[in-house]
């Protein structure tokens, strides 16, 4: 490890780690589940109900400041520290430890196990035939050799990661507020609205077509697939190509700058309603099947942007979706849902009120993803100790 300052101590985590196994035994304990985003965290909060059974007397005792980690799902970063005041109680299946006393500060730890440079070493100790569950015993976590910086420099780097925390939780927390506003003022316009007939009568859909697989390539044209579909703006993390020779065959099925389209398969997700807005970096694309895209007949992109966002739609499309294993919807159920219609000078007055505060929102995640941008590049920069702080 000679890239690192000479000043940064070399060792084992186990040198600074001592695993806990104390037992809960009796007594009304509150359970806890380790999730690698909300944290260390009571399951009814995770769960919205408790799932541990009655008797938890061979539940692990965890505490505030106590690390644990999923063995079955470490590969995947599901690691993180108890911050509750609150003595709880988790799985038995869970890896439970601590810092030493004056070690290793464990505010800087927190960083450096939530790292993405630390799921390499994760996956390297996961063992186990199925890649999805592979599992990573203590020994072989506390064996991981890494470089430290002094105590002092420690609390300083922790002191600047943590900041750029506290900022992502106000800007996230600000988001939260901004978009239960748009959503009542989005029931208030709209709700207030008289007429109101099936989408169907104002728009129709396009479905998209079932390229075959077999075409697919690594370059040319992105093929809009309903993984693609994202939460108000297209995903392109896991992209599809068709090549240039067969796309200009596909004409019909090119996507457009303002287009708006929807997710036919697990339309509803933990993260939201999978109804995304095409723009000009998204382009070209091509509409592939389970994917479709709106064709407003008598209103206006906008006003069905806010018609499809809008809390009544919304709850009427959930409610119709079928199939357990993957649900789904159809053709004919997306554009079955009532919905409130109006002239085309009031549609551009209520989507001129809710457009105002759309643009909030975009300003908040705008900075929101400067933010996590320059929380990266400072984990990355402090933590290698390329980049050094004044103590």
């Amino acid at each position: 490890m000679s890239e690192y300052p000479p000043d940064w101590e070399v060792a084992n985590l186990g040198t600074y780690l001592k695993e806990t196994k104390e037992r809960v035994s009796e007594g009304n304990t509150t359970p806890y589940s380790v999730s690698k985003v909300l944290g260390i965290v009571p399951q009814s909060e995770k769960f919205k109900k408790r799932v541990a059974s009655n008797d938890i007397s061979n539940y692990k005792i965890i505490r505030k400041g106590d690390f644990a980690y999923d063995p079955m799902l470490l590969w995947d970063g599901s690691i993180n520290r108890m911050l509750r005041e609150d003595t709880g109680a988790v799985s038995p299946a869970y890896v439970t430890f601590r810092v030493l006393d004056n070690s290793l500060d464990a505010d800087y730890l927190l960083h450096f196990l939530k790292a993405d440079t630390a799921k390499n070493f994760y996956k390297s100790i996961s063992k186990g035939t199925n890649v999805r569950r592979q599992k990573a015993e203590f020994r072989d976590f506390a064996s991981g050799e890494f470089a430290f910086p002094p105590l002092p420099e420690q609390k300083k780097i922790a002191e600047i990661l943590s900041g750029i925390d506290i900022r992502k939780k106000s800007l996230t927390r600000q988001r939260e507020k901004l978009q239960v506003a748009y959503k009542a003022l989005s029931g208030e316009l709209l709700g207030s609205l008289p007429r109101k007939v099936p989408l169907n009568d104002i728009c129709d859909l396009q479905v998209g077509f079932p390229f075959r697989s077999a075409d697919f390539s690594e370059a040319g044209v992105r093929l809009l697939r309903g993984e693609n579909v994202g939460y108000g703006a297209p995903n392109w993390e896991r992209a599809q190509f068709l090549p240039n020779s067969l796309a200009e065959a596909s004409s019909m099925y090119q996507v457009n700058t303002g287009d708006i389209v929807i997710g036919m398969d697990r339309s509803f997700t933990k993260s939201g309603f999978k109804v995304s807005k095409i723009s000009s970096a998204d382009l070209p694309c091509l509409l592939v099947q389970r994917v479709g895209r709106f064709a407003p007949k008598s209103i206006s992109t906008n006003f069905l942007w806010h018609i499809l966002q809008s809390p009544d739609y919304q709850r009427v499309l959930l409610s119709s979706e079928k199939g357990m294993d993957i649900p789904h919807l159809s053709k004919g159920e997306i554009l079955e849902p009532l919905v409130p219609v109006a002239d085309a000078q009031t549609q551009k007055q209520v989507s001129n009120s809710l457009d105002s505060m759309l643009k909030s929102i975009r300003s908040v995640d705008a900075s929101i993803a400067a933010t996590s941008q320059l929380g990266a590049a400072l984990q990355s920069e402090l933590l290698s100790g390329r980049m050094r702080v004044s103590i």
